[in-house]
């Protein structure tokens, strides 16, 4: 203590309101960055994002149309539903439902479509979705009295070997 000068209570007093400062400064940050601290909130937050730019798709009534094709395939209201669909959403990325697709016998542009995006999907596929495609497409190719569908799957089946 030999050497060290005392401090003045003036001195005292303005450390104690300096540290008050930085005790009682305000949380600058947003409420959104306060909820998102929680990984559940953060998680939902990001979902709803995703739903905002994925546009038509990410509105509930989507997956209730998507399910309608599921549940007409073999009836007669099949193709209207997915005529519905596509107009609305465009074609669907949904990799079953692209195959029912493929059985539409009626609209050749449609099946070509489908064709095409399942050609693309398959990409990120195994090796049975692939060898189920291939499949398909040999069947198509050889049964449909359709020329446009028929040039369409026998193009993407020489691309999937």
């Amino acid at each position: 203590m030999i050497g060290e000068r005392k401090k003045s209570w003036k001195g005292i007093d303005r450390m104690r309101d300096r540290g008050q400062g930085s005790r009682n400064k305000k949380d600058e940050r947003s409420n959104l960055e306060k909820v998102l601290e929680d990984p559940k909130m953060k998680e939902r937050y990001l979902q709803e994002a995703e739903k905002l730019f994925m546009g038509a798709k990410g509105r509930p009534q989507h997956s209730k149309d998507l399910m309608a094709i599921h549940k007409s395939y073999g009836r007669t209201n099949f193709l209207s539903n997915v005529r519905r669909y596509v107009s609305t959403y465009g074609m669907p990325s949904d990799w079953g439902v692209l195959l029912l697709i493929l059985d539409i016998k009626n609209d050749s542009e449609l099946v070509c479509k489908a064709i095409e995006a399942l050609s693309e999907l398959v990409k990120e596929k195994g090796t049975v979705e692939r060898r189920g495609l291939q499949s398909k497409l040999r069947v198509l190719s050889l049964t449909t009295r359709n020329a446009e569908i028929r040039e369409t799957a026998e193009m993407q089946l020489t691309g999937l070997y």
